[in-house]
């Protein structure tokens, strides 16, 4: 460990000396850039060169080997943050396969087919992941959710409800390759404004508890359209869910120092007896979902808000 003192230069300049062992380690002169980024915990981070995944730009895949899986594997080569995809088939890509890969592409932010043929598919990733933010991605799902909610509260339209599942889930996706990326990339950890690997799996338990709740709505507003019925407290609960919602994601996109407070039991207690006096049971189950989702952020926001708090100067003693 080093030790410096900060120098004040011409009364607006601070600056501090580097070890020399450190900078003829590394072969660095004068004049030469060094990057700094900041941490949540207060400190910075030094480097001589970008820290950052070793990017694989393109990768060519036979896909007669994950042919029942190749949705999924398509998912994992987009969260990899690989920008070119090559797919082939030394026989022929069938029909089914070709539009298991579209219906997967509806899904992948950015993402465009360049070129196919019979035996190949190549898919051209577009999106820059340095200009996308996690918090950005959550207040969108949330907008979403809300009108969603306000659909089944009002006049049902279960075109607009399915347009509003397809675009949560294309979201979803686009947070998980995000929150991906941030375990390898400084670069993306800081601009998605996660900022510390500790704190990625509340990031990515909060967005998939999002994209439960998208579903879980859509397959309401479908149940709900289909035998053109209503449930008791539909005001109530729905207003519920829509406030805690709001609340919750409020916290986590806006700087606070306070610590998030999680929803009274006695609360949860009352929406929960509401629930259960429905006699509709699969109603009632997609609402109990829901509410559990719910809960299950607001844990993950409490994490995060005191994880962030704990770090601050004046926590520490």
């Amino acid at each position: 460990m080093h030790r410096r003192k900060i120098q004040l230069i011409a009364g607006s300049t601070y600056s501090i000396s580097l070890p020399k062992e450190w900078v003829k380690k590394n072969k660095l002169k004068e004049k030469d850039e060094l990057l700094i980024y900041e941490k949540d915990n207060q400190t910075l981070l030094l480097s001589s060169h970008l820290i950052k995944r070793k990017k694989m730009d393109e990768i060519s895949l036979n896909i007669d080997e994950y042919l029942n899986n190749i949705d999924q594997i398509v998912f994992v080569l987009y969260y990899l943050g690989i920008e070119n995809i090559n797919l082939y088939s030394k026989k022929e890509l069938t029909k089914e396969v070709k539009t298991k890969i579209r219906k997967t592409l509806a899904h992948m932010s950015g993402t465009e087919i360049t070129y196919e043929d019979n035996k190949k598919i190549t898919l051209k990733i577009l999106l820059d992941e340095s200009k996308v933010t996690i918090y950005q991605i959550f207040y969108r799902i949330n907008t979403i959710l809300e009108l969603s909610l306000s659909n089944i509260l009002n006049e049902i339209d279960i075109e607009e409800i399915r347009i509003n599942e397809n675009e949560i889930d294309r979201l979803y996706h686009l947070g998980t390759k995000l929150i991906s990326l941030s375990l390898t990339d400084s670069k993306i950890l800081h601009s998605s404004k996660i900022k510390n690997t500790s704190l990625i799996p509340s990031y990515f338990l909060i967005s998939k508890k999002l994209e439960n709740i998208g579903d879980d709505l859509y397959r309401l507003g479908e149940y709900l359209n289909k035998h053109e019925t209503c449930f008791e407290n539909k005001k109530e609960i729905l207003t519920f869910i829509k406030y805690k919602l709001n609340g919750t994601i409020s916290h986590l996109i806006h700087k606070t120092s306070k610590i998030f407070e999680k929803t009274k039991d006695s609360d949860f207690k009352k929406i929960n007896n509401l629930i259960s006096q429905i006699n509709n049971k699969t109603i009632q189950n997609y609402l109990d979902d829901i509410t559990r989702y719910i809960e299950d952020i607001e844990g993950e926001t409490i994490n995060i808000s005191f994880y962030k708090q704990l770090l601050k100067p004046s926590s520490r003693a």
